[in-house]
């Protein structure tokens, strides 16, 4: 296949001696370079819930998440209620 190539470009049948030596050079190889120190790792946050994100989540959703933070919410009362709840209880 590399004789066709070599053709294909070509002038005429003989391939320069540039493609020829490019061709036959060994690649050199890479070397990767270890850090002795590893990174230091950012101290992790406590993750906080914001009112439009429990805006987003159902009323059956909103309960579950309720109960993660010991609330336990009755779904009868309006979706806006209930976010005020959790919310209320994120923040304890």
């Amino acid at each position: 296949m590399m004789k066709w190539l070599k053709s294909l470009f070509s002038d005429s049948g003989t391939v320069p001696a540039v493609i020829e030596t490019v061709m036959t050079e060994p690649k050199a190889k890479k070397t990767v370079v270890k850090s002795k120190a590893p990174a230091k790792k950012a101290p992790v946050k406590k993750a906080t819930i914001k009112k439009a994100d429990l805006a987003k989540l159902t009323k059956a959703q909103l309960e579950i998440k309720g109960r993660e933070f010991g609330v336990e919410i009755d779904k009868r009362k309006k979706k806006e209620e209930l976010v005020k709840e959790v919310l209320k209880a994120s923040k304890i």
